[in-house]
């Protein structure tokens, strides 16, 4: 006998279990737990709703991360669009059924122990690699996962039901599942939270995403991504919701703009409004920032705002003034960058030494840093190759896009051979 057979025959086992509808509901109540996930995957993949409501309601693990095995019933399937979206409403309907049935305490107290429902799309073999595992060998990614921790009984009046989701806000509708989701959130606010770790908004209608983050556990969000060219008085709107995410880990800001009838007393008091939330933001560590025009002028400010020091900075395609280019080296909270990109921000018109004492304020810590076409002139390139040189965690080092003389690239690279660190180095061939 193979070393295959004995799974071959779990899962013969398991496709005769679900032939008799009768007898697979009336299994469930003695199925042993490590096989909970295989049987599950099965009914999913057979359409039994019946039988995934039946499970939920006896789920032995504290998360069921159902959005990574619909997302391997639309990665590999050859269904039809049509087909696919049909399936997903079907089994997250029995899913959420199951549910209801638990936060009505119409099953038995001692089984409750679903605490999370998981909607993000995880990696497509999580489940076969999961039912392939034995309970109590579960790996440590798992047991961070919640999936095979043995805890008491769920008390829902008390802990309300975590339902995680990654959340893409559009100007188009939500997809279909994602739309019921939030709805039955909305009808059961006191038993069930939204948690988002990956935020996403691209929509220009505010009055859609605000119906959105109002259903949010907005303490949730670890990332936010805000690119839907909204002018500065929307973003400004969108401020008290960034106020409350106060376990922000990373902030994409893109395409912000600020019309140009715009009264400066205006424009300052939107500024202020803008920045005012970063004064809460604790856990901040990683700023982008692409074509935001209210930055000029204000990077002071901004950075004034933050409470802990950065790991990743990123202004990019932004016009800098020469008050921002001025303070930036001496904030405290640039000390402890690794990744700095000033990648399409013109920094030509600017003293030489600028760009030299920023480079010595973060030469401790920097591993990368971008300064594509950003318009650096041969004096500047002079200028900050001592500072560069002591760059000794350097490991990548973006220059394209500048016009320099063969005379600047060869100094220049004289001094990058020095850094031991040093793996990739991009520079664009002189015009010479």
């Amino acid at each position: 006998m193979s070393n295959q057979s004995p799974r071959v025959l779990l899962d013969m086992s398991i496709k005769s279990l679900l032939k008799d509808k009768a007898l697979s509901m009336e299994a469930i109540g003695h199925l042993p737990g490590e096989l909970f996930p295989s049987v599950f995957m099965e009914a999913f993949i057979r359409g039994h709703t019946e039988v995934l409501k039946a499970m939920v309601q006896s789920w032995p693990f504290t998360s069921l991360p159902l959005g990574a095995l619909m997302n391997m019933k639309k990665a590999g399937s050859l269904d039809t669009q049509k087909d696919v979206l049909q399936a997903e409403k079907m089994v997250l309907q029995a899913v959420l059924d199951g549910i209801d049935m638990l936060l009505r305490k119409e099953v038995c107290s001692r089984m409750l122990k679903l605490q999370v429902l998981d909607m993000r799309v995880t990696r497509q073999d999580f489940w076969r690699v999961w039912a392939e595992r034995k309970l109590e060998n579960c790996s440590s990614e798992s047991m961070n996962w919640g999936i095979a921790q043995k805890i008491g009984p769920r008390e829902p009046s008390k802990r309300p039901l975590k339902v995680i989701l990654d959340l893409w806000i559009t100007e188009e509708c939500l997809r279909p599942w994602t739309s019921t989701i939030l709805q039955w959130i909305r009808e059961r606010k006191d038993l069930v939270q939204l948690h988002c770790l990956q935020l996403c908004i691209t929509a220009m209608s505010f009055q859609w995403v605000t119906e959105v983050l109002e259903v949010l556990e907005l303490d949730s969000v670890r990332e936010v991504d805000v690119s839907p060219w909204w002018p500065i008085c929307t973003l400004a709107q969108f401020a008290p919701f960034l106020s409350q995410m106060e376990n922000l880990h990373k902030l994409i800001l893109c395409d912000i703009c600020v019309p140009a009838s715009m009264p400066p007393e205006e424009r300052e008091q939107l500024v202020t409004e803008v920045t005012f939330p970063f004064l809460k933001l604790h856990s901040l560590r990683e700023v982008f920032m692409d074509t935001v025009e209210f930055l000029e002028g204000h990077m002071d400010q901004f950075l004034r705002c933050l409470t802990s020091p950065l790991e990743t900075l990123s202004v990019t395609n932004c016009q800098l003034s020469l008050s921002d280019w001025n303070h930036l080296p001496f904030s405290e909270k640039i000390r402890q960058l690794k990744h700095l990109d000033l990648s399409c921000t013109k920094l030509t018109s600017f003293s030489p030494e600028s760009l030299q004492l920023l480079l010595s304020s973060v030469a401790a810590t920097l591993t990368t840093l971008h300064l594509e076409n950003c318009g650096i002139t041969d004096a500047q390139v002079s200028a900050f190759l001592p500072a560069l040189s002591s760059c000794s965690q350097l490991t990548t080092f973006c220059f394209i896009k500048n016009s320099m003389s063969i005379y600047a690239l060869k100094n220049l690279l004289c001094h990058t051979t020095r850094l031991s660190n040093l793996t990739l180095e991009l520079y664009s061939v002189p015009q010479e």
